[in-house]
Parts: structure tokens; C-alpha cells; sequence
């Protein structure tokens, strides 16, 4: 008996052992127990019984200690985040730079270009008053365009309500980013805008007013999901900012609506190049704005001495697609004003009771990345074609020029333009663009090349 009650305490002090995973090496010292008659089958089954019992006890504690170890980890988080939210605003601020070399040149007697510039020099910072109340602000300092207004440097200035992201969308108040581009402006394909952003409202894209923004479409000013998995993105606008004026000048409001599909649920990013492995991604987009206009570029009074109210529209269509390091980009807009009974003067001069106006872009790019990270090269080509009749539209339509008397002589109002860019990035915040374009206007212009080298640095 004696001996029993020894061997089951061995087997009891043994219990760690049998409440292993792996039992074999407990069950084979109990069988040779049993074999050699110091333990009956019984008290080996009570043995076994009594381990199993141990082990659960052992699980169920492990368990409690992992729960405290989580639920204390969830604690800190939340902590944490109270502190961050305490410690708001947050703020970025951010910059882009982007020092130009320009060559047009001199044929026919024309006057050509060689020049150094500052194409962009901005400034800005971004961050939330609260944990819903997001804020943003931009400004260009460049000097490229002798005589632009402080107005139109201002880029951003607006306050975006994000309370209803996940209903109707993200409100934003200020000056921000018209509707009409379906998207925000394409980062560095080409160096210049493209025909069909020219021809959309706002001064360089941007507007003042109220807008509704559902879905990523909408970025910067709102970064939210779209319905449906994020396949449908939707915006309302209401700007006092008609064509070029950012004032209201005419007691008219200008409308916009937006709307962008995104098949596979995925938003294509800004960046025509896709120097990261990207998968198969596409959108198409669709805005439209309508406002009176008077007093502008686009009007000649002369004909009217109280001035010409223009009924303006503004449609454009775009789609993207993009597969790993593959882009493909195109997008067609629209403007019209009608004079409603009066008379306006075109950009060729001629007097016309409507004025319209159309662009056409299809681009292609293709990237290369040299390394694991962020190092490559890139090529792109791009086609455009635009029909312009808007005066206060015609300034943009060509390379940099400068501000000889010729240059209304080297720009296109009507015509095309082939482009073919090669880029190279050397990180994230730093790349080197070179794009040779040839302009081939139909409105009895001047053919002629142009080459220009950008520098991109944002921090």
C-alpha cells in the first residue's frame, strides 16, 4: 500500500508531464507500472483521469492570462488614441518645387524660347481641428507668370466636414477642386495640363463654394469609401466662382455634379506611372456644371452696352486603366456659352452669337523599377487635340513662352499636339521629367517642336 501511495505521488508530481501534447512518454512508465504489478489498470485510468482534469485547468488559466494580456493591450491602445486626439491638430506640411528648362525654336523669324523657370514653387499644410473636422491649405509662390493675382496663387484654403463619410459623403467649404475633372489632375505624365483640364471651370482647377464628396474621387478634399464596395463615387458642387472669375460678379451660382464607377472596387491612383506593382484596377467618370457668366474675356460689350450674360456648360468624360506597371489614361471635355440673343467675340476674332470649345487626351505610360524600393525610369506618349474658342482659354494652349509679342503666333487654338516623355525617379519625392512635344496647329499656325526638362521635388 505503502508503495502505491508513492508511485502515486510520482505520478501526481508527473502530472505536467501527462498534461504535454505529447502523453507517450507518461503512458509508457504507467503501462510498465501495471506490468510489473505495482499499479492495477484502474489506478492507472484514475491516473490518466486525473491528468486530462489538470490539463484543462492548465488551458482555462493560460487562456485568463492571454485575455488580461489582450484586453490591457486594447486599454493602452484606446489610451493612446485619446492622447493623439488630445494632442490635435495635427498638421503636415508638404511642398513641391519644380525648377523647368524651356526650348522653343526660333523659326520663320519667330521668336523662340531658352529660359530657366520656376514652373511651381507651393507651400502648404493639411490636418484635422478634431477628429472629424479636416483642414487643408495651399499657395504658390512661383513667378512663372508675370502678374498673376495673389487670388489665383491661392491654391486650397477650405474646411471639410467629415461627420457623414459613410452616409452622404465628406462636406468641404472653401476653395478646392472643381468637380469638373471627375478626379484630381494627374501628377507628372506631361508638364503641362492637359487640354481637357483647360477646359473644365474653375481658375487652374479650383473653385469657391460647398461641395458633397462620396468616395475617393473626390481627393484631396475627401478620401472616403464609395457605395457599393467602393464602386460608386458621387459629388455635388455650388461655386460663386464661374470660368475664370473667383469672385461673383453676376449674382449667379454655378452647379456641378459628378459621378465616377469603379468596376473592380479599386481606385487607380493620380500617378500615371506605376513604378509599385499595382493589380488591374479601371474607372470612368462623367461631370457636368452650368452657370451664367459676365464680364469676362469671353464677352465683348460693344454690342451690348449692359453687357453679355453667357449660359455656360461644361461636360467632360474620363477613364483610366492600369495593370501592375501599365497605364492607359484618356478623357474628352466640353465647353459651350450661348450669348442668348447677344453677341460674343472667339478666339479667332470673329463675332458669334455661341461660343464652343472641345479637347481630346489619350495617354500611355510604362514603368521600370530599378530596385526593390523606389528607384526607376519610366516612358509615356500622349496625344491631344483641341478646338478652342473661348478667349479666356486661348493663354493656355501653348509651351511656355514668355511675354513676347509673338507668342499668341506660337500658341493653338485649334490643332494637335504629340508628346513623348521620359522619366526618371529617383525616389519617392524626386524625379526628373523630359518631355519633346510637337505642336501641329490646323488654324494656319506654325508647326514647331519644343523640348522641356522639369524637376520634381515635393517634401
Amino acid at each position: 500500500m505503502l508503495k502505491k501511495l508513492s508511485l502515486a505521488s510520482l505520478a501526481f508530481i508527473s502530472l505536467p508531464a501527462l498534461a504535454d501534447p505529447s502523453h507517450a512518454y507518461a503512458d509508457a512508465v504507467l503501462e510498465a507500472l501495471q506490468k510489473k504489478g505495482l499499479l492495477t489498470q484502474h489506478d492507472v485510468a484514475d491516473i490518466k483521469q486525473q491528468a486530462k482534469q489538470a490539463e484543462v485547468q492548465a488551458s482555462k488559466s493560460s487562456m485568463a492570462k492571454k485575455v488580461g494580456v489582450k484586453s490591457a493591450v486594447n486599454n493602452l491602445v484606446a489610451a493612446t488614441k485619446k492622447s493623439v486626439n488630445r494632442a490635435r491638430p495635427n498638421i503636415k506640411f508638404w511642398g513641391q518645387l519644380q525648377p523647368r528648362y524651356t526650348f522653343v525654336p526660333s523659326k520663320n523669324g519667330l521668336q523662340g524660347t531658352n529660359s530657366f523657370t520656376l514652373r511651381r514653387a507651393r507651400v502648404g499644410f493639411k490636418g484635422f481641428a478634431t477628429d472629424n473636422v479636416a483642414f487643408r491649405f495651399q499657395y504658390d509662390a512661383s513667378n512663372e507668370v508675370a502678374g498673376l493675382s495673389n487670388a489665383q496663387k491661392l491654391l486650397d484654403a477650405w474646411v471639410s466636414f467629415k461627420h457623414f463619410d459613410d452616409s452622404i459623403g465628406s462636406i468641404t467649404i472653401g476653395q478646392q477642386f472643381a468637380l469638373g475633372y471627375t478626379r484630381r489632375p494627374h501628377k507628372t505624365a506631361s508638364v503641362e495640363r492637359k487640354f481637357t483640364e483647360l477646359l473644365s471651370p474653375g481658375a487652374t482647377g479650383r473653385l469657391r463654394g460647398l461641395t458633397i464628396r462620396k468616395g475617393d474621387m473626390g481627393l484631396p478634399e475627401t478620401s472616403s469609401k464609395g457605395y457599393f464596395g467602393n464602386r460608386l463615387h458621387y459629388a455635388l458642387g455650388l461655386y460663386n466662382g464661374p470660368d475664370l472669375s473667383l469672385n461673383n460678379d453676376n449674382n449667379d451660382l454655378m452647379f456641378s455634379a459628378a459621378i465616377s464607377l469603379r468596376p473592380t472596387g479599386v481606385s487607380p491612383s493620380d500617378d500615371e506611372y506605376q513604378f509599385k506593382d499595382r493589380p488591374l484596377a479601371y474607372s470612368i467618370g462623367a461631370a457636368y456644371s452650368t452657370s451664367l457668366d459676365s464680364d469676362t474675356l469671353d464677352t465683348n460689350t460693344k454690342f451690348q452696352p449692359n453687357g453679355i450674360d453667357l449660359d455656360n456648360e461644361w461636360l467632360s468624360v474620363s477613364a483610366d486603366i492600369q495593370a501592375h506597371h501599365w497605364w492607359l489614361w484618356a478623357s474628352w471635355a466640353q465647353f459651350k456659352s450661348d450669348a442668348q440673343g447677344g453677341l460674343a467675340v472667339n478666339a479667332q476674332g470673329d463675332s458669334t452669337g455661341t461660343l464652343s470649345s472641345n479637347a481630346f487626351t489619350l495617354g500611355l505610360s510604362r514603368a521600370y523599377l530599378l530596385n526593390s524600393e523606389d528607384m526607376g525610369w519610366a516612358w509615356a506618349l500622349q496625344y491631344q487635340h483641341v478646338n478652342n474658342e473661348h478667349p479666356s482659354r486661348t493663354a493656355f494652349f501653348r509651351p511656355l513662352t514668355g511675354k513676347s509679342d509673338d507668342e499668341i503666333a506660337r500658341g493653338m487654338n485649334q490643332g494637335s499636339v504629340y508628346q513623348t516623355m521620359l522619366t526618371w525617379q529617383f525616389d519617392d519625392n524626386l524625379r526628373l521629367i523630359n518631355e519633346l512635344a510637337y505642336y501641329d496647329p490646323s488654324d494656319g499656325g506654325l508647326s514647331y517642336p519644343s523640348f522641356i526638362s522639369q524637376l520634381q521635388l515635393t517634401f
